[in-house]
């Protein structure tokens, strides 16, 4: 099973050393999805993570995907779908099985998550969701140390971090970034086990 993270949707001092280090402990994808940024602070954040990761790095600005060489592009919930082929990998999201079914296609990787939701109330996970999800599907959304191993009955191809790991780091108060690295650390063992 892969393992991705999502950034903040702001930029901090202490990101790109963060970064590097998930990438050194066993990261294997990074999607760079910022909230309306000038594309000039994500050069400036790709400038400092080392060139060597670079292709392991999805971002939504098609221009700087090929001018840094990165793995991809993102097509976050609310965007337009892909009318053609585009160069490197693409990533979708899906807020429903639905939109999974219909979008599925268009991807080569789509995140799915109940969004407003965990997957544990989520009537989503049912004997029509082990159908459609596969290696393509990547779990987005509560996951944590408990439940990543139920989300591995579903055939995920990967699961995709946010806020699990974002929430153990102050980047306001703090340059301290060992609690995050820890618990990434823990949740990497897990899924290399499924």
């Amino acid at each position: 099973m892969k393992l991705a993270v999502v950034t903040k949707p702001t930029f901090f001092i202490e990101e790109d050393k963060i970064i590097t280090r998930l990438f050194e402990k066993g990261l294997d994808y990074l999607f760079l999805d910022k909230a309306h940024p000038h594309p000039q602070y994500i050069e400036r954040l790709l400038n400092l993570i080392p060139k060597k990761y670079h292709k392991r790095i999805f971002t939504c600005n098609n221009r700087l995907m090929q001018d840094y060489n990165l793995a991809g592009q993102l097509f976050p919930p609310g965007s337009p779908h892909p009318t053609k082929k585009q160069k490197g990998k693409l990533v979708g999201y899906a807020a429903n099985l639905n939109e999974l079914h219909e979008f599925k296609s268009f991807y080569e990787i789509m995140c799915f998550g109940p969004l407003g939701r965990t997957f544990h109330q989520s009537s989503e996970l049912n004997e029509y969701g082990k159908k459609v999800i596969n290696k393509r599907v990547w779990a987005f959304g509560d996951i944590d140390e408990e439940n990543i191993k139920s989300l591995s009955d579903y055939k995920f191809g990967g699961i995709i971090l946010e806020a699990q790991v974002w929430d153990r780091f102050d980047s306001c108060r703090s340059t301290d970034y060992s609690e995050l690295i820890e618990s990434f650390i823990r949740i990497e063992k897990i899924t290399r086990k499924l």
